[in-house]
Parts: C-alpha cells; structure tokens; sequence
C-alpha cells in the first residue's frame, strides 16, 4: 500500500486552484465553466488540511 503525502497533494491543489482562477478572471465563461470545479477543488484541500493539522485537546479544570 502506497503512503499518501498530504502535503504535496495540497500544494498540487492549491496550484491547480490557482491555474483555474487565473484562467476564470480572464474570461467571463470561462469562469461560469471553472465554479463548479473551484469549488469542489477547495473542499477536498480543505479536508486535507483537517487531516494533517494536530487535534487540539481541551483541559477542562474543576470549577473550585
């Protein structure tokens, strides 16, 4: 089983968000064309980004 880079998948992400919305600002079609996908590329980096950030942990302390 390979291992996945969560990193380097971002980063592939991020540059093909950033292809799309440099393509979407040059045309006004283009842009109607690239929404559906921009917005489907941002949720799966976004979910990525959950994966690789650490949990944060809550203390609770005793109200005395």
């Amino acid at each position: 089983m390979y291992e996945i880079n969560y990193e380097e998948l971002i980063v592939n992400y991020d540059n093909m968000i950033n292809t799309l919305e440099y393509d979407s600002m040059r045309s006004g079609g283009k842009a109607k064309i690239n929404a559906k996908t921009l917005l489907d590329l941002h949720t799966m980096r976004d979910k990525y980004l959950k994966l690789i950030q650490p949990v944060k942990q809550e203390v609770k302390k005793n109200g005395k």
